[in-house]
């Protein structure tokens, strides 16, 4: 609607530091509203993140202990799913925790606002003078503020206990949300061990492996680019940045696999 086209113009003036621009899209709305469905896109793309490293880092473990790609698969498949629904389940009840606090908190705030008000205000003065406001003006706009409940027990959640009042995140679509990113974005290193099962298909160890980190690399470097563009980062700094964390965490996979065949285990499939 018109309310998202405004937010979208002051985010497009904010990145390329246009203030006329930022002036015109704040004179033309009430309420900027700052990115509609923010915890699901985040979930969305932590939890492809965590996926798709997670199963790389698997694939390079077993390349590096030479064992076969029938263990790749058995071994990536188990842990996208099983992780995919832990990391699905932390996600929910991580949210749900955090909202029950909140709730309590915020009935421990009302309860003190209406037997000891004045105590609530000297509280958020002291915290504004802390800030650098003045004593004189942080007083007169908590005295201003205190007269509306609501409005002051939002902004005493927000400074003084550091919780968003508004947030209204549904647990339970973020952790769905996490959990199909992580079995999605996971199974992108297992394309090619699958696709080498395809009747006629004759592809090498070696190739199904490079075909892997290919796959993954180019993933990575999308999956970072959105995430920086979601936190106000330059989109290729925090693509490359993520693929060399993967390629990192997936090279010290591959050692310990390789050091642990040499040891002495072998694969007993």
């Amino acid at each position: 609607g018109a309310t998202d086209d405004r937010s979208g113009k002051a985010r497009e003036a904010f990145q390329s530091g246009d203030v006329e621009q930022s002036r015109k899209a704040h004179d033309n709305a009430a309420v900027e509203r700052h990115l509609a469905g923010g915890d699901y896109i985040k979930s969305a793309v932590y939890g492809g993140l965590d996926g798709i490293i997670t199963t790389f880092a698997t694939v390079t473990t077993v390349a590096g202990a030479k064992m076969s790609a029938t263990v790749v698969l058995i071994l990536g498949i188990a842990h996208l799913f099983a992780d995919g629904i832990s990391m699905g389940l932390g996600d929910y009840s991580s949210t749900v925790a955090e909202q029950q606090l909140m709730v309590r908190e915020r009935k421990r705030e009302e309860w003190e606002y209406d037997n000891y008000k004045e105590g609530e205000v000297k509280e958020m003065v002291d915290l504004y003078v802390q800030k650098g406001i003045s004593r004189k003006d942080a007083n007169l706009i908590m005295t201003t503020l205190a007269k509306y409940k609501e409005p002051f027990i939002d902004i005493m959640m927000f400074e003084e206990l550091q919780m968003n009042p508004y947030d209204d995140t549904n647990a339970f679509m973020g952790g769905v949300v996490t959990f199909i990113s992580f079995v999605i974005f996971g199974s992108v290193p297992l394309l090619s061990y699958v696709a080498a099962l395809l009747p006629g298909a004759q592809l090498t160890s070696e190739t199904q492996l490079y075909a892997s980190l290919i796959l993954t690399a180019v993933t990575m470097f999308i999956l970072g680019a959105v995430k920086g563009t979601l936190v106000s980062q330059t989109w290729w700094d925090s693509g490359l940045k993520m693929t060399v964390n993967g390629c990192v965490a997936a090279f010290l996979g591959w050692a310990i696999g390789y050091l642990l065949a040499n040891a002495g285990l072998k694969d007993i499939a």
